[in-house]
């Protein structure tokens, strides 16, 4: 994917997600609509999705995802808009006190006759045990805690970003 010249702005693409703004918008907490911060005094708003077929929500305090922030502002519009979030999902959002940078996944290469061969599937790798030197990063994942699920369409007042 070809990124618009530095200073200009492209259209969004809500059906994928660049790696090299995922990690940024990870690493700095920024929006991944409008890449400004996406902290607020009352914390930082993610989306969580679960499938349908799957059978239980993941648990509040062991959300580990790889889905950027979003800012108040940009929630509305991504809800409208993502096609990942429109399909055959369960939508939650959700306030965070803190979140913690935990690992990434990407595609696993392994030597085979003087060669690297990369695996079909994509894996993880958690920065506390890291396991795969052959693996090339494309997502980074963070640990949210001190989750509350909110309302989109009632958001806490103090939801203002911070400096």
């Amino acid at each position: 994917m070809t990124r618009p010249p530095e200073g200009e702005r492209g259209r969004v693409l809500y059906a994928c997600m660049d790696p090299l703004r995922q990690r940024e918008c990870m690493e700095k907490l920024l929006c991944q609509i409008c890449a400004q911060p996406a902290e607020t005094s009352a914390g930082t708003v993610f989306v969580d999705r679960q499938r349908r077929d799957e059978d239980q929500p993941a648990q509040l305090d062991r959300i580990t995802t790889d889905m950027p922030p979003v800012c108040p502002t940009c929630l509305p519009l991504s809800l409208r808009h993502c096609p990942f979030l429109r399909r055959d999902e369960t939508v939650r959002v959700l306030l965070v006190r803190k979140s913690v940078i935990s690992g990434v996944s990407g595609t696993l290469y392994r030597v085979q006759k003087d060669q690297w061969v990369p695996s079909e599937e994509d894996s993880y790798s958690s920065y506390n045990r890291p396991r795969y030197p052959g693996m090339l990063a494309q997502r980074l994942y963070r640990k949210l805690r001190g989750v509350t699920v909110v309302d989109p369409d009632n958001l806490p007042s103090p939801l203002v970003a911070t400096p």
